[in-house]
């Protein structure tokens, strides 16, 4: 079995994919199916070559547009979107996370797939309260 040594290279190229690719849909992390159809199909119409003929930005905008909604839709990877990847730095305010080490990656794969831990005082402080009360069976 060969090893792939640049597994992190792949995974911040995907991730970092991934991140332009809503920044184009205008779509935010958890978005549903539904809710990234309405996406594409908005942004579609309004960069659609038909409707644009005076821009000649307009085709490169629709493809680029497509193959958003592919990657984030069907998880088909496009070579256009990796042009549009705009990697996230630390001092970025509208980035949570500094996806530029390992630290960063691993807080978000942390808060992705178990919660931030925010997300779980809030969940104890409910727990307290419910059990705070005094038990009505007797």
């Amino acid at each position: 079995m060969k090893h792939n040594m640049d597994f992190m290279k792949d995974i911040d190229l995907e991730t970092e994919a991934r991140k332009a690719a809503r920044e184009i849909l205008g779509v935010k992390e958890d978005s549903s199916s539904e809710q990234l159809k309405k996406a594409y199909r908005q942004a579609a119409c309004k960069h659609h070559p038909d409707h644009n003929q005076s821009s000649s930005d307009s085709d490169k905008q629709f493809r680029l547009i497509k193959c958003a909604y592919d990657l984030l839709a069907f998880n088909k990877q496009c070579s256009e979107i990796f042009e549009q990847i705009d990697r996230p730095k630390s001092d970025d305010k509208n980035c949570k996370y500094n996806l530029d080490n390992s630290w960063g990656r691993f807080l978000w794969w942390r808060d992705k797939f178990y919660g931030s831990p925010e997300q779980h005082k809030h969940e104890e402080k409910g727990k307290k309260k419910k059990s705070d009360r005094p038990n009505s069976c007797i």
